[in-house]
């Protein structure tokens, strides 16, 4: 069977064929751009909740006190989505360090299940730091001699611009004897 050359175009097979290639490949762009939807707001959740431990470990440094070795929860409201923390502080080796380790979940997600762990420390000071005895003025120090502060032979202190040796009366070049 020949064809005549007028009769020019797709059968209706081929059509169906293209057509079904490319709903394949556009099936695989709607997936794409749905797991990458999907990374976004797993990512925007790991910010938040890596902000809420953050959070909570600053404010049991600012609260002034060493804080007991506990676990406690608690849950916060934070950017529009209840959020539920665990609070868990240890004593490290080091006598007056404390670990404080701060586990955030989603409200939605399961009970012991976490999506961010964070780790701080806080540690207590034995005592102040007693008055140093080194005498940091000695030989004069920032003052000179006789408690001038460092001056040249005329008073002048620092370098000034427009402080030029060359300025001086009586070191003229021009005024030789």
């Amino acid at each position: 069977m020949t064809r005549n050359p007028k009769d020019c175009g797709f059968t209706l097979i081929e059509v169906v064929v293209a057509l079904a290639i490319v709903a394949i490949g556009m099936l695989a762009v709607f997936k794409t751009i749905g797991d990458t939807v999907n990374n976004v707001d797993e990512l925007r959740d790991r910010s938040l909740a890596e902000w809420i431990a953050d959070n909570r470990i600053t404010e049991v440094r600012v609260s002034g006190e060493m804080p007991s070795v506990e676990e406690t929860a608690g849950e916060v409201d934070y950017a529009g989505r209840k959020w539920h923390w665990v609070t868990k502080v240890s004593q490290t080796q080091v006598k007056g360090l404390r670990r404080i380790d701060v586990s955030v979940r989603r409200d939605t997600d399961p009970d012991g299940s976490t999506i961010v762990t964070l780790a701080g420390f806080m540690g207590q000071t034995i005592s102040s730091s007693p008055q140093s005895n080194t005498d940091w003025y000695a030989n004069g120090g920032p003052q000179g001699p006789g408690g001038q502060d460092g001056g040249d032979e005329n008073g002048d202190v620092g370098d000034d611009p427009g402080d030029d040796p060359r300025d001086d009366p009586g070191d003229d070049p021009g005024d030789e004897e």
